[in-house]
């Protein structure tokens, strides 16, 4: 049975070897843009907490988690009813459902101040959940020191300098997504997620036992995902392959619904500065040709992506729930 590759990132993070971790991850990201990693560095304890959290945000009444529906929020962030978002919707709207934990800006932030798109205070279940905003925060601190550690790795994979990708990620647009498959009849095909590739940079997820998560073969079918205990996946958006000109790929992929229990998962996207410009590395540029795609805004083409795929902003889905009667009253 064919697995993502495993890596260890220990001698990366630690410095005692980063050139042996190299290798593998440009291997990996030239191959499917999808591998296992251990040695991360994020605590498992921290890891279940922030698991346990969204356990019990998910558990509460429909009506209650409504109260932070993502159509009220400003910069995404917010709960996503099932079949409100097509991440294909050639295959419909997906049967899960998430929330969205985008990083926390203040009302005196220089880009919510300046009316920047993406950019504002995150919402949050604190009456109903006074410690979840400080796990969910300590989780995507933690994320953001992995994704420090795999950019210099790429970097030096590209044969750039380690710090190359720093100047992009001084104030990265993060979002921890916490997301429930409710388990279906055994039978039923619906899709928990359509396939489709991630936006921005790197996605760091955590995903319990349950299984479910495919990955497009290049020859054709799916992989299915299985990891050792405390392990993270970690997969490549449109944005790297964008900056490497497909030298590096974002790959398709998808989650069944379960059959036997409840599916949560973690995934932490990282995508690069509102403002960076996303434009192919010259080095991944053959001479003499030009570049696959034209330069674009890291926020702009996110924000993009989020239009044509969500129904509280305007893209066509099946769900039951009208992007315009979205909110309850409190």
């Amino acid at each position: 049975m064919e697995a993502l590759p495993l890596i260890d990132l220990r001698p990366l993070r630690d410095g005692s070897d980063p050139h042996a971790v190299v290798g593998a991850l440009d291997a990996a990201c030239t191959d499917l843009g999808f591998f296992v990693v251990t040695g991360h560095g994020l605590d498992p304890d921290l890891r279940a907490a922030t698991k346990e959290q969204a356990r019990r945000f998910f558990a509460l009444p429909f009506e209650e988690k409504m109260e932070i529906a993502i159509a009220r929020s400003t910069c995404h962030s917010g709960y996503v009813p099932p079949k409100t978002e097509a991440l294909d919707p050639t295959v419909g709207a997906d049967g899960k459902e998430a929330l969205d934990i985008t990083t926390d800006r203040a009302a005196d932030h220089p880009e919510v101040m300046a009316g920047t798109p993406l950019h504002g205070s995150a919402q949050w279940p604190a009456s109903l959940m006074p410690d979840f905003k400080s796990v969910a925060d300590e989780y995507a601190k933690a994320c953001l020191d992995i994704n420090a550690h795999l950019m210099r790795g790429l970097a030096l994979a590209l044969g750039l300098d380690a710090d190359a990708f720093v100047p992009m990620f001084t104030d990265p647009l993060g979002s921890l997504r916490m997301l429930h498959y409710a388990p279906v009849p055994v039978g039923d095909t619906t899709l928990g997620v359509a396939p489709h590739t991630d936006y921005g940079s790197l996605t760091l997820l955590a995903q319990n036992d349950i299984g479910g998560l495919q990955v497009a073969a290049r020859g054709g079918g799916w992989i299915d995902v299985v990891t050792p205990p405390d392990a993270l996946i970690v997969n490549l958006g449109d944005m790297i392959a964008r900056w490497t000109n497909h030298r590096y790929v974002s790959t398709r992929h998808r989650v069944l619904n379960p059959t036997h229990g409840h599916r949560y998962s973690l995934p932490y996207f990282v995508t690069p500065d509102y403002h960076a410009v996303i434009e192919a590395i010259p080095t991944c540029v053959e001479p003499g040709a030009e570049p696959i795609h034209p330069p674009i805004g890291a926020g702009e083409y996110l924000q993009s992506r989020f239009e044509a795929t969500h129904a509280y902003l305007g893209a066509p889905t099946d769900g039951q729930i009208d992007k315009h009667t979205v909110f309850v009253s409190k």
